[in-house]
């Protein structure tokens, strides 16, 4: 049995309001598909991730201008 098939069968015993949420479920997985940059960066994603906006709140870019430009 294909796992496709498992699943149509699993999907013939529920009820319609456990329908409705398959369906809707299947569709975000689809939608996650297509475009998976929809998503915003996760730690378990992005290893970056836990790293945005560091800079914003610490002194690490204080006066980053200057010494990359000088005066």
């Amino acid at each position: 049995m294909t796992t496709k098939q498992a699943i149509f069968d699993a999907i013939e015993q529920l009820p319609e309001q456990q329908l409705k949420d398959v369906l809707q479920y299947v569709q975000k997985l689809a939608g996650t598909l297509k475009s998976p940059t929809s998503n915003p960066p996760t730690q378990s994603s992005d290893p970056l991730a836990g790293f945005i906006c560091v800079v914003s709140h610490g002194s690490l870019a204080a006066n980053l201008d200057e010494e990359l430009y000088g005066d």
